[in-house]
């Protein structure tokens, strides 16, 4: 499911009984008198965990460890470990007994440690200490004991760096709850710094809508919407890359001076972002659409937005060009533009609604496991020279050294994302109180550690947060920051990590998007008609159906941002897609047959010569220039001509087909279609049925003139009748 603008994990609060528990369960292992937690550090680890085991079933109580200072051990300083019980049951969690340990050995390789998160209770540790643990509500998550362990008892070698594997065990009267697994790192004397590029995508939450209402603009853009939160986190980072999604610059222009002032801020804000922190920027594809699916669906290279005009009202814009958020070359510099001729607002064309002065403009960024090295090859032939990809589309886990983020393929460059290292850095930069940061730090550091210490010299690690939106911005900054510079990490860039060497060894594993995304992709390309490889344009597609129009753009310009928005990597792995795909594949399916010829049903035609009118019905947003042929089956009727008709938005009308009849009587069924003024078909055939009787024209006139002739006949009798007897009375 799509993430919601946030959304956070529910948690029961920590009530002051769970609370003393918990204070109460505090132990110092030997020696004894060994100095007590700083006041602070009890502060900042007295809040619920981050998430649950990944080894706890569904539903039952699980474990959680972490150890202060963001798990790395300073020379000579105590650890204080904090225990987490989340219980997503229905039953209470009973007082019990926890015992913590560390591993006798140092985690060496990214596998190790991941081996070691999953199955915490198959590796060789030692124990640290042991401290009572306080019952957990149902429902409830709680820090149930806090150990502080002596630098003395730690006993880890402190001049060579490693990471350690931390556990801590929970049993209850009920048996073994569980075992939590965290880290400690040891830094040495003299840690390595490994170089650290990070990318950020500026997204919003997917929808199957081409443009954002500005509704939700506003949302997006107050303080503390989501777009607000990732250009904060931007701007609090310069090293940080972003990947922008022009369907927010698009939606807000095309709104002109309707668009929320708070949009509008918003896109100055971002224009200004290289001139002011100077981070790299490059374009995602419209909506984030992912450009592997669809070059994997059959399509020759990405789709691009059309056009905009079916979006945009005149009343919302000037006579002058659209400058809403666009950067210029120089602060001082913004030439004036020229006026319309007559005064005429003008509308933006696409050029100006998806312009922005990006620093790179060749990076493609398709869903993470999803890529084939044909893929990249093509890719580039499209001008997106560069693909990032997950290490899972390498043999990164069985390289023994920490990978560089560069791999040269056949035909293209890839950048290879350190998936570890980029999994802890989402989760910090998603967490929503002070302890789950903690726990998160804990990760991140140790995937850091690692990095250093085994990557070679100039090596450069690609870290990236995923189309998931942090809840505070605050903090997701200080994860940001914190990957890019460490003890462990220093700043490195985009190009710094596409000029690296590549590791010896490293190759690409192709991988491709289920069929189960494939498919519906297709059919989606089909029915617009899209050409494709293996795919079949129906005859009544949307391409043809809108020429129509008089401008086609006014359709396809929509379908196409519907399209790209549908196709986005927001959208992978969601349960939501299908419905949304079925909803967009209805909804075009409804556009092909919003013209059609009403059922005309049966006509009586009584005269040689006449207008058989036809209603044709247009559910469109847009008027449409329509061309009606009439095919009689029968050399009875004759038609005259085809009949052109422009049939208003959202109306009908009347479109009236001259015929002729000869002089016979009987049934005719006259074939009725539509066409555009180019030829193409519009709307399914209709037939109606035409009751001839062309002779009653010349039949009547005769009845008539034998009325008249009788009618004057009787008349001219009756006069002769009367002047007889008038002349026989006189005579008599």
């Amino acid at each position: 499911m799509p993430v919601k603008e946030g959304a956070v994990r529910r948690r029961a609060p920590l009530n002051l009984l769970t609370a003393a528990a918990a204070a109460l369960a505090t132990v110092v292992v030997a020696p004894l008198a060994g100095p007590a937690a700083p006041a602070q550090a009890v502060a900042d680890h007295a809040a619920v965990a981050h998430a649950a085991h990944k080894d706890a079933p569904t539903g039952q109580p699980s474990v959680e460890v972490f150890a202060s200072g963001g798990g790395i051990v300073a020379d000579g300083a105590d650890v204080v470990v904090s225990v987490v019980v989340a219980n997503p049951s229905t039953d209470m969690v009973t007082a019990g007994h926890v015992t913590v340990s560390v591993t006798t050995g140092a985690l060496r390789t990214p596998a190790a440690l991941a081996d070691f998160r999953t199955h915490p209770t198959a590796a060789t540790r030692r124990n640290l200490g042991s401290a009572t643990t306080a019952s957990v509500a149902a429902g409830g998550t709680t820090v149930v004991a806090r150990v502080t362990v002596p630098a003395a008892s730690l006993a880890l070698p402190s001049s060579k760096p490693g990471v350690f594997g931390l556990a801590a065990s929970v049993t209850t009267s009920s048996g073994t709850l569980g075992t939590g697994a965290g880290t400690l790192v040891v830094p040495g004397a003299s840690p390595k710094r490994v170089g650290v590029a990070a990318v950020m995508p500026l997204t919003v939450p997917t929808s199957s809508s081409g443009l954002i209402s500005a509704t939700d603009l506003a949302t997006y853009t107050a303080p503390d919407g989501v777009l607000s939160r990732e250009l904060e986190i931007a701007q609090s980072n310069p090293s940080l890359t972003i990947g922008i999604d022009p369907k927010i610059l698009v939606s807000i222009r095309v709104l002109g001076q309707s668009a929320p002032a708070t949009a509008k801020t918003w896109l100055a804000d971002l224009a200004d972002l290289a001139d002011l922190t100077g981070n790299p920027t490059f374009p995602l594809q419209y909506g984030d659409a992912d450009p592997v699916l669809q070059l994997q669906a059959g399509l020759a290279k990405p789709l691009q937005p059309s056009d905009f005009t079916y979006a945009m009202s005149p009343g919302d814009f000037s006579s002058a060009p659209l400058t809403v958020g666009e950067p210029t070359e120089t602060p001082t510099a913004t030439p004036t533009p020229t006026p319309s001729p007559t005064g005429e607002p003008h509308l933006p064309p696409l050029s100006e609604l998806t312009g922005f002065r990006y620093s790179l403009d060749s990076i493609a960024w398709p869903a993470a496991g999803t890529v084939r090295a044909t893929d990249v090859k093509r890719l580039a032939g499209a001008g997106l020279t560069d693909t990032i990809v997950s290490s899972t589309n390498t043999n990164a886990a069985t390289v023994a050294a920490t990978p560089d983020a560069a791999l040269d393929t056949a035909g293209g460059s890839v950048l290879v994302t350190d998936d570890a290292l980029s999994s802890a850095l989402q989760t910090a930069a998603s967490a929503t109180d002070a302890t789950e940061s903690s726990v998160a730090t804990d990760a991140l550091n140790a995937q850091l550690a690692l990095a250093s210490e085994n990557a070679a010299p100039g090596t450069v690690v690609l870290a990236s947060l995923s189309r998931a939106w942090p809840t505070d911005a605050s903090r997701a900054a200080t994860a940001v920051g914190s990957v890019l510079d460490s003890a462990f990490s220093h700043p490195a860039t985009i190009e710094s990590a596409r000029a690296s060497t590549p590791t010896p060894g490293l190759t690409f594993v192709d991988h491709a998007n289920p069929s189960t995304r494939l498919q519906p992709a297709g059919e989606l390309l089909d029915l617009a008609g899209e050409p494709r490889s293996g795919g079949t344009v129906p005859e009544a597609n949307i391409t043809s159906f809108s020429n129509v129009l008089t401008n086609p753009l006014l359709l396809t310009g929509d379908v196409r941002a519907r399209l790209l928005t549908l196709f986005s990597v927001g959208w992978s792995g969601s349960p939501d897609w299908s419905a949304a795909v079925t909803k967009q594949y209805s909804s075009m399916q409804s556009t092909l047959s919003a013209v059609q010829i009403v059922s005309p049903g049966s006509i009586r035609q009584a005269s040689r010569q006449a207008l058989i009118p036809i209603t044709v019905e247009n559910k469109l947003a847009h008027p449409v220039d329509v061309v009606l042929r009439a095919t009689p089956t029968s050399t009875r009727l004759e038609v005259e001509s085809d009949t052109t008709k422009t049939i208003a938005a959202g109306s009908s009308a009347k479109v009236l087909v001259p015929v002729k009849a000869q002089l016979s009587n009987g049934t005719v069924f006259l074939s009725l279609q539509l066409y555009s003024e180019s030829g193409i078909e519009i709307g399914d055939l209709q037939t109606a049925q035409i009751d001839v009787h062309a002779d009653w024209e010349g039949v009547g006139a005769l009845v008539f003139g034998i009325i008249v002739a009788g009618f004057f006949g009787f008349g001219l009798f009756r006069t002769i009748q009367r002047r007889r007897r008038e002349k026989a009375q006189a005579h008599g």
